[in-house]
Order: structure tokens, then C-alpha cells, then sequence
């Protein structure tokens, strides 16, 4: 998100350089754009994960197709592995709307597309789960390897590591209150955030030329940042040796569980991951080149009672912006009546 002189900077080349080189990345596809991640609990939404089982291709694309419709749909990926062929889905949406997706869920199930319905735990940091990031420096340019000692990661004590009882997410945060061009402004930012105000404005229809609009946007979009946890690179990372990501459901003891949490929460482990506790274990997805995905699953054997190894395939997974037509001007909150949240995406693949 930084400009081009700010990047230059950090990395010792001209502004110019740098320029060049973000321009030839994204024309290469090394990335492909950047996205602001809310906080939905700042907008009084809240996020609820799935793992769902299906049995057939054909009901696979049809739950799809019904993500594609559903308006607070935040991520969905295909995920296989042993007798398990789903969807990872995730849904940003208000509280009273989740009674909508278990009708909506029934439904699918009564219509034989759906055999298995498993709800995992939030991935918002405070419920007990935390994310990784990858370190580039970990990346051995020359030998196009990553360079990671899985044993001596593991064996070294973690400097915290949260005992059983203890309040994780204890900080209420207040609800920001927003309007309907704020909500078609976070529905921008969602989708490429990495844009000039003048472009998010003619996208959303206003005269940047009109006197005082150009500063009335930049009060708004500062106003917006309480609402911004961060913006994510979606970076191709098959440049980089990596091309799929592994998600495995362990059992374990629950002092395994947060030492797991508490190594991944050190910020030394170099690729992407989130991990999540669940009552039995944790739920771990990483993203890592096959020989270190190979290391990964050894370390799990070792410590864990059990395990489940699903692979997640991002090719077909699809990531999802804020939803302007989700906010209702009239009453300056979220819709959540049944027709919108439910009936509509249902009648989108057949079922009424």
C-alpha cells in the first residue's frame, strides 16, 4: 500500500526502480492485487467458518453457485483428501442472519448435496487462532529453496504459551457506525485497495471534479481505517516452489495444542498458516513447498494422537469483497430478512 518512493526506500533503490518493478510483477501475475481485511466485529458482523462434505462434482459446483449468490459469503476453496470432498466456506455476515444458514444448510442437505456439515472455530485472533506470514527472507534465491529447521523450530521452548482458563478475548470493541456511501466505499477497498482515490470514486459515482468531494472522500476513507485490521498481497506463490496448501484436523493434548499456537505466534515460522483450537486438537492449513509440506506432517504425527490431512486447492477457491447492497440505507443497518439471506441464493441453484 505504501507509494513507490516509500518501497524504494526500504529495499535501497531509486523510486523509479522500484516503480518498474512493481509494474513488471503485476503484469507478470506475481500478484494480483491488494485487499483491505475489516475487523467485522467494528461493522457488528461476524465471521463463521464451515467445512462442508459433498458427493458428488455436480453438488459441488451447485454450493458454489449458492456462494456466488449468498450476499455475506467472505471465502469459499474446494478441499479433498480420504473420504472427504468439500468446500472450505466462510460467511461475514450479522448474527441473526446464521439461523438463515442452517435453514440454508438443511436445505441442501434435504436436496442431497450436501452429506456433512462441520462448523470450525472463527480464525479472528482472539478466539485462540492465529496466522502466519511468509518471510521472504527465508527464500534462497539462488538454490530456490526454503531454508527451515522443523526440529529446531519445535524444540525450542515458545516464550508463552496460554494456560487452560485464561481469558483470550476480553476487549470489547465498539460498533462503527457507517452509511450507505461508506458501504460502497468498503466494498472497493475489499476488492483492490491498491487504487487512486479519483478511480474508487468514478466507481462509485462521484464527481471528483465537484468542489470539496475529493476532500469529503479522503475523510471518509481516513474515518474507514478504524475498520481496516490490515491489507492482504494475494501473491502467486507457484513462482515460489508452492503450489498447493494442506489442512490438517488433529487430535491432541490440550498443552501440544498451545504450544503449537504459541510457536506459530512467535512470527519466525516462515510460511503461511492459520491455526485454529478446536475441543479435541487444532485445525492447521499451510501453504509450503511438498518437501516441507512432508516436514509438516511428520512434526503432526509425532505430537498428535490422530490426524485428518485434507488438501485445500486454491485454484478454484474464490475470495469475496464487502457486499454494498448489504447495507440498508433506510434503517443504517445490515439486511437480514429471510428472502435476501436465504430464499434468494436457494432459488439461484433450484430449490425453493
Amino acid at each position: 500500500m505504501a507509494p513507490a518512493a516509500r518501497l524504494a526506500e526500504e529495499i535501497g533503490v531509486s523510486p523509479p526502480t522500484a516503480k518498474a518493478w512493481l509494474d513488471s510483477l503485476k503484469k507478470e501475475r506475481v500478484y494480483v492485487g491488494v485487499q483491505a481485511i475489516l475487523n467485522p466485529i467494528r461493522l457488528g458482523l461476524q465471521v463463521y467458518d464451515f467445512l462442508v462434505e459433498t458427493g458428488s462434482h455436480d453438488d459441488l459446483v451447485r454450493i458454489e453457485q449458492f456462494c456466488e449468490e449468498h450476499p455475506y459469503t467472505l471465502y469459499r476453496a474446494r478441499v479433498y483428501g480420504g473420504s472427504t470432498h468439500g468446500l472450505l466456506l466462510q460467511f461475514r455476515q450479522p448474527p441473526e442472519t446464521q439461523k438463515h444458514l442452517e435453514r440454508a444448510f438443511k436445505k441442501l442437505k434435504e436436496h442431497g448435496l450436501v452429506e456433512r456439515v462441520r462448523e470450525l472455530p472463527t480464525l479472528l485472533p482472539g478466539y485462540c487462532s492465529t496466522y502466519t506470514h511468509p518471510k521472504p527472507e527465508a527464500w534462497d534465491s539462488e538454490r530456490l529453496t526454503w531454508n527451515f529447521d522443523w526440529d529446531r523450530w519445535w524444540n525450542t521452548p515458545p516464550s508463552h504459551v496460554r494456560f487452560n482458563g485464561e481469558t483470550v478475548y476480553d476487549k470489547p470493541q465498539d460498533v462503527i457506525d457507517i452509511d450507505g456511501l461508506d458501504a460502497k466505499i468498503l466494498e472497493e477497498i475489499t476488492m483492490d485497495a491498491r487504487r487512486k482515490n479519483t478511480e474508487i470514486m468514478d466507481k462509485i459515482g462521484l464527481d471528483k471534479n465537484e468542489r470539496g468531494v475529493p476532500q469529503m472522500f479522503s475523510k471518509r476513507l481516513k474515518r474507514l481505517q478504524e475498520i481496516i485490521e490490515t491489507y492482504t498481497v494475494f501473491i502467486n506463490w507457484t513462482h515460489f516452489d508452492v503450489y498447493s496448501t494442506s489442512m490438517i484436523i488433529a487430535k491432541a493434548p490440550p498443552e501440544v495444542t498451545q504450544r503449537l499456537i504459541a510457536k506459530l505466534g512467535e512470527g519466525d515460522f516462515p510460511f503461511a498458516s492459520s491455526i485454529r483450537e478446536i475441543s479435541t486438537g487444532f485445525v492447521w492449513s499451510a501453504r509450503m513447498p511438498s518437501a516441507h509440506m512432508s516436514e509438516m506432517i511428520t512434526l503432526v504425527w509425532k505430537i498428535c494422537e490422530s490426524f485428518e490431512l485434507l488438501t485445500i486447492d486454491y485454484k478454484y477457491s474464490q475470495r469475496y469483497g464487502l457486499w454494498a447492497e448489504t447495507f440498508d440505507e433506510a434503517t443504517r443497518s445490515w439486511r437480514a430478512d429471510e428472502d435476501f439471506t436465504l430464499n434468494k441464493p436457494l432459488k439461484h441453484i433450484g430449490i425453493d
